[in-house]
């Protein structure tokens, strides 16, 4: 079985993933580390958040687990409902844990069912083979690779590849996050991918969710440290819904990325680029189908007057 060096991750990671399997071997349950640190471990890149599926009860491992981190985290989130914790700890490390799942959509565009898995199921349901590799961190294999779909292969070879064809029209955020996935890693679509997605544009997917849920994949987009490539590929394919890319916002998008602009006050001013461009009354509609928050709703519309 292929093995991947997971000692090559930061010292402080390495020591977390160590400690979840030690406790797993003691719990005598199957952990893993899944998504994108062990993507961007092949890819040579560094990555802090670490995401962990367990065969089992992802709460009270979690809650087995923090009880013996040496760092205390500085916030637990706990779904008992959903099998979820979120970890967040004070060298700034984020830790999720789940319980391994399987999933399903009544129909398009909602949020799917969940019903618990073992780990072949839990990466089944990710977005591309690119996400749908783990790693094993119990002692006697651990590092061993998981990787059902040749996503390691297509990780290798830069290929976005979608885990099945109806995959963007069960769930339409996850366009945005082909198109950020394939302009971050300067990967490329595997050619059935991109029709599919392209057809899924053509049938209007986005209709199917709400203005909230496309605004928390898009905002991920506004994160990047440059969003330019990412939006004029949106635009391209009519994928920006409610915003357009011209000449003016990509100006406005030139001034922030040569600005010192950082952290929450660099996407919000590539936000208000893009808000800027529409009139006031359909600004204003957006902000409020969007939930944005209170103060940030009255930052931007300041920055409007």
């Amino acid at each position: 079985m292929q093995t991947l060096n997971l000692k090559k991750l930061p010292d402080e990671s390495f020591k977390i993933i160590r400690e979840v399997g030690k406790l797993a071997d003691e719990k005598k349950i199957p952990v893993f580390l899944v998504g994108g640190m062990v993507r961007d471990l092949i890819l040579g890149r560094k990555s802090l958040d670490i995401d962990i599926v367990v065969e089992g009860d992802a709460v009270l491992f979690a809650s087995n687990l923090v009880k013996r981190l040496k760092e205390k985290p500085h916030k637990v989130l706990a779904h008992k409902k959903f099998g979820t914790v979120a970890i967040e700890l004070l060298n700034g490390v984020g830790l999720d844990i789940v319980t391994a799942r399987r999933e399903s959509y009544a129909r398009p565009g909602v949020l799917p069912d969940v019903v618990p898995g073992l780990i072949a199921d839990d990466l089944f349901r990710r977005d591309f083979t690119m996400n749908a590799v783990a790693a094993s961190l119990n002692t006697p294999e651990f590092g061993a690779i998981y990787d059902n779909f040749d996503g390691y292969a297509d990780i290798q070879n830069k290929i976005i590849r979608v885990m099945h064809y109806r995959s963007f029209i069960d769930d339409p955020t996850r366009i945005l996050r082909a198109v950020r996935y394939e302009k971050r890693f300067d990967f490329k679509f595997e050619t059935k991918t991109l029709a599919v997605l392209k057809e899924s544009m053509e049938e209007n997917a986005f209709r199917s969710i709400t203005p909230v849920r496309y605004f928390g994949e898009f905002k991920r987009i506004l994160q990047e440290e440059d969003p330019r490539s990412m939006l004029k590929r949106l635009s391209s394919m009519d994928g920006l819904r409610f915003f357009v890319y011209d000449k003016g916002v990509e100006a406005g998008f030139n001034e922030v990325i040569h600005s010192s602009l950082k952290g929450d006050a660099r996407w919000m001013s590539f936000f208000s680029v893009l808000i800027a461009a529409l009139d006031r009354e359909s600004a204003e509609e957006l902000l409020v189908s969007f939930n944005m928050p209170r103060i940030d709703k009255a930052r931007i519309l300041k920055r409007l007057l």
